[in-house]
């Protein structure tokens, strides 16, 4: 079986990241805060290829194409 796809960029959820409030990112000079969050209301999980929310994903749930609509 496949993993799902990310409704954000289409490439499979293979890793994803529980850091719904930000994270610390090093960009060659200085550390640059980076949030996956688009809104206040914010996702538990992350596509950790694209950065992406996942609202309706949790990496226990089956694995159905329902799980990861946005």
């Amino acid at each position: 079986m496949n993993a799902p796809t990310c409704p954000n960029c289409g490439e499979p959820i293979d890793k994803v990241v529980d850091v719904p409030y930000g994270w610390w990112e090093w960009n060659g000079t200085t550390y640059v805060l980076t949030t996956a969050a688009t809104r206040v209301d914010v996702a538990p999980w992350v596509h950790i290829g694209c950065m992406g929310e996942l609202r309706k994903f949790h990496p226990q749930n089956p694995v159905t194409p329902e799980a990861t609509n946005a």
